[in-house]
């Protein structure tokens, strides 16, 4: 087994120097002694002689030590039947290694950055001559395993090109050469060396590694075949570095682009001290890699500057935290692979002769490595530390100057929004999509995004795609980020409660969704979802609904355009729209927004929701019922239920069709599980529909006879379910309102229909029994004047004419207390006995009133002239006609 022995550049120099040493001693002693030099070299000879003469010509220096390693390694080969047959085999036995060992040497001597295994491969390779010949080999490697701490003199520089001017420093990362970002490095020396770009910017946290691959991306461009360059130029403006023993402020460091094109132009001219516009004069023309690290120490604005400045002969790679803007292509650098992170773990621990961090059991080095996020600093600076005598355990729970070197810089430069946004993904302890923050944050959409991009950037935040819908994008903190809140920079306690809280208010209400669609599919305020991601923007139209009750339509509207922000393709949004822009009064909007939602609207469920909205919205608002009517038979078609069958029940009532409209209403009622608020929805539409037949068979068909039996039917409808104990004013109105069709149709000649009699008693003793909720309802002042016309019809018994005394008397105390200012104030134009008709500048075409609805019309005589009166009065919501229909008329003078 071979002996391990920590390995810097420096050592691998003496090393490999000294077995070139013994290389040239063997050749000289078994080879130029006795053979001419061309004879002995061959084919090398005039290579080597050549350097000879550029050397000065200087014959009494062996030609052998012009001679590379792997030439004088071959010469060697050639004339083994001249060496001992011990070295002769040795030779031919480890000719193999020399194809590790040469671009070793080259690295090494050359100055350009080591690749992983170097150390590793070199002392192998030498530990293989094992023969009395490699003395000094031997005697190096016996120094370099009896000291690791001897870090011999080495003076070696980077070796200039021949071809381009550079100012590349040597490599840190020499122990271990650069892991893990092989690929990394070759995809950004592709977009170099194509130039198709002009600014590459390697992003990612703190000591993620990104100075180090910016440098092993340059000496690969440097030593490319097909070069593009004449100049690579190198800054960094690093102030601080992080030890063992903690952060320290870096010597003559680069602070300001005014120093970074000072250090640039030095390169090119020794005592430079121009201006930037000096710089780009110097580099006009000139194909240049201008390399930049660490630019997140200085202002964005400044990079800008320069980058506005310099000639577009200059090509830009710049390594950063938060990276530059719209100009850069960003290649982000993430965590090493846990392989990777294992790798230099063991590999630096050997370097550093940190042995028993190397034999740790491979499940310790994967809990590590984790533990330090992957990271290659942290890597480093754990080793470091143990080597320091640091406890390994303890380390591991006191990264804090670690993690504030690392995030501090990005942290102190976020705005106010973007911290905020740290502080609730740190408080939910989880990933979250960004609608989920749209709706745990008050912020605006567009804020939302810029704060997400900066963490993204600043490789705060990762971003990865949902499994379950790769569309979907989880949003998590990075452990670096979520350390640094939770060690160095921690939220406020409260803060982090109020954030919880919300989520915790989010997660109910999206409980009551799921509850409100499996109790009412139909209801308006029930917000479908496809899947969990729309659950976001359900909250925000739920939220949105909620405003609405309150009459505050601004607020609701802004709720929709978020989310119309967050989820511009999802339904619903266009149909909450519709249906808020459709109670405002807003009929074309929300026409528009109705269509939206179904041109977005998958066939099936989707398409059937947005139908049944259509059609209620066509029917009430736009009174367009012959358009509503084939959505809404094709929404009941779909879900067969009671809300749908209601729907359509009600445009044929407004249609007048009387008898299809109670064939569906009927169904719709039988169909309802719970008698709750559903069932007086639809019983309260079935009550109107009697009542309205019953008032186009008064009214149109002068048959008052079935007009009392259909507005008796739907008196006693309603006080069936009010006797129950019912509480509902729509109810009660609507049973009012078929009182007093009955009261009109029974009365119409003048006498009480004889047959009639006793359904007349017992519909005044039912008035009079819930005369308390009749009260309430707007009708109750109208009632006096049938009342009384019932009182004065011929044929009426003594019974009746007590029940109308009593209930005419209450009825006229409420109606004095009406409120005088409720309704429209219009003026009669024309008035023919049994209706007429009212002028009004919001209804061109005036507005029809059928005598019934004017209250007390009947005290003030059968023979008044209504012509010229001024009147209050309202509009009928649920009439469909051509022309509006008032619902109810008061008198206010003139008659």
């Amino acid at each position: 087994m071979i002996k391990h022995a920590r390995m810097t550049r420096s050592r691998l120099y003496v090393l490999i120097d000294s077995f070139e040493s013994d290389l040239r001693r063997i050749l000289i002693r078994y080879i130029l002694d006795h053979l001419p030099e061309n004879e002995a070299l061959g084919p090398n000879f005039k290579r080597a002689n050549d350097r000879r003469e550029a050397d000065g010509g200087d014959t009494d220096v062996s030609i052998a030590e012009y001679l590379d390693l792997r030439e004088c390694y071959d010469i060697l080969n050639r004339h083994r039947d001249s060496l001992p047959g011990e070295l002769s085999r040795e030779l031919r036995a480890n000719t193999v290694h020399m194809d590790s060992l040469v671009p070793i040497r080259n690295r090494v001597m050359h100055g350009r950055p080591l690749q992983e295994g170097d150390a590793e491969n070199a002392v192998s390779a030498t530990n293989s001559f094992t023969s009395r010949f490699w003395q000094s080999a031997r005697d190096t490697l016996e120094h370099l395993y009896a000291d690791p701490s001897w870090e011999p003199a080495f003076g070696s520089i980077v070796k200039r090109s021949d071809k381009v001017l550079h100012n590349l420093p040597l490599p840190e990362f020499d122990e271990t050469g650069l892991v893990g970002r092989s690929q990394d490095c070759q995809t950004i020396v592709n977009h170099l060396l194509r130039r198709r770009e002009t600014m590459i910017t390697i992003t990612g946290e703190g000591g993620i590694g990104k100075t180090a691959l910016a440098l092993q991306v340059a000496y690969s461009v440097l030593d490319a075949p097909e070069v593009p360059y004449e100049c690579i130029l190198w800054v960094s403006l690093k102030t601080e570095k992080l030890t063992a023993n903690g952060v320290e402020t870096i010597v003559d460091a680069v602070r300001d682009v005014t120093g970074a094109v000072h250090q640039l132009g030095r390169v090119i001219v020794d005592e430079f001290a121009g201006t930037v516009s000096d710089l780009a004069e110097m580099l006009e023309g000139v194909e240049t890699l201008l390399i930049v690290d660490n630019l997140e120490t200085v202002d964005g604005s400044e990079i800008i500057a320069l980058y506005e400045a310099l000639p577009d002969s200059v090509t830009y790679l710049l390594t950063s935290r938060i990276g530059v803007g719209q100009l850069e292509r960003r290649v982000p650098l993430g965590p090493l692979r846990e392989r990777d992170a294992d790798n230099l773990f063991r590999s630096f621990s050997r370097a550093r002769g940190v042995d028993r961090m190397a034999q740790l059991k491979p499940d310790t080095v994967k809990e590590v490595v984790s533990r330090l996020r992957y990271s290659p600093l942290a890597v480093r600076w754990y080793i470091l530390s143990v080597e320091s005598g640091a406890q390994p355990n303890l380390l591991l729970l006191q990264q804090d100057e670690l993690i504030n070197f690392c995030v501090r810089s990005v942290y102190e430069k976020l705005g106010e929004v973007t911290q905020r946004l740290l502080v609730v993904l740190y408080s939910l302890e989880r990933v979250a999509t960004f609608d989920e923050l749209a709706i745990l944050t008050e912020n605006s959409i567009d804020e939302l995004r810029r704060a997400v991009q900066k963490l993204v950037s600043g490789s705060m935040v990762t971003v990865s795609p949902s499994p379950d819908n790769a569309l979907i994008s989880h949003i998590g903190l990075t452990e670096a980020a979520r350390h640094f809140l939770t060690s160095v920079e921690p939220p406020r306690t409260a803060e982090i409660g109020q954030i919880l809280s919300r989520e915790q208010e989010i997660r109910k209400g999206e409980e009551l969704r799921r509850a409100d669609e499996a109790q009412r599919e139909l209801a308006p305020a029930v917000v479908h979802v496809r899947g969990p991601h729309d659950e976001p923007t359900a909250h925000l139209l739920r939220m949105a609904f909620k405003i609405s009750s309150r009459e505050n339509f601004d607020k609701a509207r802004e709720y929709v355009t978020k989310a119309r922000q967050l989820n511009p393709e999802f339904w619903e949004v266009d149909r909450v729209d519709g249906f808020l822009l459709s109670t405002k009064g807003k009929i074309d909007q929300a026409t528009a927004a109705y269509n939206s939602a179904l041109r977005k609207a998958v066939p099936g469920k989707e398409r059937a929701v947005v139908c049944h909205f259509l059609a209620g919205h066509l029917a009430r608002k736009s009174h367009d019922l012959t358009a509503a009517l084939p959505y809404a038979e094709e929404a009941h078609d779909f879900f067969g239920t009671a809300e749908s069958g209601h729907l359509l029940g009600t445009i044929h009532l407004w249609q007048r069709e009387y008898e299809k409209a109670q064939e569906y209403l009927v169904w719709a009622l039988e169909e309802v599980e719970e008698k709750g608020k559903l069932y007086r929805i639809i019983l309260t539409t079935l009550i109107d529909s009697w009542r309205r037949w019953a008032d186009h068979l008064l009214e149109n068909d002068l048959r008052p006879v079935e007009a009392s039996h259909n507005s008796h039917t739907a008196f006693s409808l309603g006080v069936q379910e009010l006797r129950k104990g019912t509480y509902d004013l729509r109810l009660a109105a609507g049973t009012l309102e078929g009182a007093k069709v009955f009261m009109r149709a029974v009365t119409v000649t003048g006498a009480l229909n004889p047959s009639f009699e006793g359904k007349t008693y017992l519909l005044l003793r039912d008035i009079e029994a819930h005369i308390e909720l009749f009260e309430k309802c707007q009708a109750w002042g109208q009632l006096p004047g049938h009342v009384g016309k019932i009182f004065r019809a011929r044929n009426v018994s003594d019974r009746i004419r007590e029940l109308c005394s009593s209930l005419a008397g209450g009825a006229s105390s409420q109606s004095e207390n009406l409120d005088a200012q409720e309704g429209f104030s219009g003026r009669v134009s024309g008035w023919l006995g049994r209706y007429g008709f009212i002028t009004h500048r919001e209804f061109p075409s005036d507005v029809f009133f059928p005598a019934s609805v004017v209250r007390d019309l009947a005290a003030r005589g059968e023979e008044i002239d209504l012509t010229g009166c001024q009147v209050r009065f309202d509009i009928d919501e649920y009439e469909t006609g051509a022309r509006p229909r008032a619902s109810w008329v008061l008198i206010v003078s003139g008659s």
